[in-house]
């Protein structure tokens, strides 16, 4: 059965719709029929968040809304980076064989000196601690979207060095699934959903918030009696994510009537929206009352990446020679 691995960093407070439509879901299609794991890169947030209550309650919150999402039948191991007690040392084994002109030209190192003089060395050696956490399960496949490639390209070329330097196949060098574009989620202005903009739906907001960001999404000026085109209108877009085919269907019949206005159609959104997310979002207020049950669920799993990880450290300290 072939493995597939990818991540999230808690570095947000909140999942929203275009988080779900654009990675989660297609994840959870990938996943079928396939080895899956999903890791939360904590250790990686540290690089920009510098405050110990705030991680906390990002990964409480984060977890909360996995476990929340994923079927109750997911064979899908979610688990934390900072629990797989090896990471850290397989990724400074890697960094011995790894080339500090391949550093420098990391996007992540790139985009921090652009924006601030002051980098940390947790940004610089970014990349080394990714390959560790990609290929120290023998993953198989990677989903990156186009600017994600250079993370899997860096843990092909790091695993191929070690490779090369001590004449063995020992790690496996993944292959990638690449989205040529990611699926952009539309707003008000044309683009895409996004925290940076200020401009997102969050899946387990209050349904009171959910409301005003829905009231507030801009759409043309016809008049109420007015036939309009569903085509060309934000509130549909989303609508169609959600939707039934029947739904949309009557929904763009009223459209095309008139006596229909836009403000009718945010609110059948915001309908479709709670029943479509109804279950996730019961279970999501369970998991944050009772964050207990995210610590049972979760310890389960880190045993399991701990068990990859630690025969993975114990055969590669043979090759290193440290194993005596």
């Amino acid at each position: 059965m072939k493995k597939v691995l990818t991540w999230i960093k808690p570095t947000w407070n909140g999942m929203h719709i275009g988080n779900y439509l654009g990675a989660f879901k297609p994840f959870l299609h990938l996943a079928e029929w396939k080895d899956a794991y999903i890791f939360i890169a904590d250790y990686h947030s540290l690089t920009s968040v510098h405050d110990g209550e705030t991680l906390r309650n990002n990964k409480q919150r984060l977890l909360a809304e996995y476990f929340a999402l994923l079927p109750e039948n997911s064979n899908i191991t979610v688990f934390e980076q900072s629990k797989v007690t090896r990471i850290n040392d397989i990724s400074w084994i890697l960094s011995s064989v790894t080339p500090y002109a391949l550093m420098l030209r990391a996007h992540s190192f790139k985009d921090s000196q652009n924006k601030n003089s002051d980098i940390n060395m947790a940004t610089f050696n970014y990349p080394i601690l990714m390959a560790a956490d990609i290929i120290s399960y023998d993953t198989d496949l990677v989903p990156v979207w186009k600017d994600q490639k250079q993370h899997l390209e860096f843990a092909r070329d790091i695993a191929g060095n070690f490779n090369k330097t001590y004449k063995t196949d020992f790690f496996k060098l993944p292959d990638p699934i690449i989205s040529e574009e990611m699926m952009t989620i539309p707003w008000t202005d044309g683009r895409k959903m996004s925290k940076s903009y200020d401009n997102f739906i969050g899946i387990f907001d209050s349904e009171k918030i959910l409301k005003k960001k829905i009231m507030s999404i801009v759409t043309w000026s016809e008049g109420l009696e007015e036939s309009k085109d569903p085509e060309n209108c934000n509130v549909f877009a989303l609508i169609k994510f959600f939707a039934s085919m029947r739904q949309q269907n009557e929904i763009a019949a009223k459209y095309k009537a008139g006596n229909y206005g836009y403000g009718h159609a945010k609110l059948e959104l915001l309908a479709i929206l709670l029943d479509y997310f109804s279950e996730a979002r019961t279970k999501f207020e369970q998991y944050m009352e009772n964050p207990e049950l995210i610590s049972k669920r979760i310890a389960e799993w880190n045993t399991k990446a701990n068990s990859l990880a630690d025969q993975k450290y114990s055969d590669l300290m043979k090759i290193v020679g440290l194993d005596k």
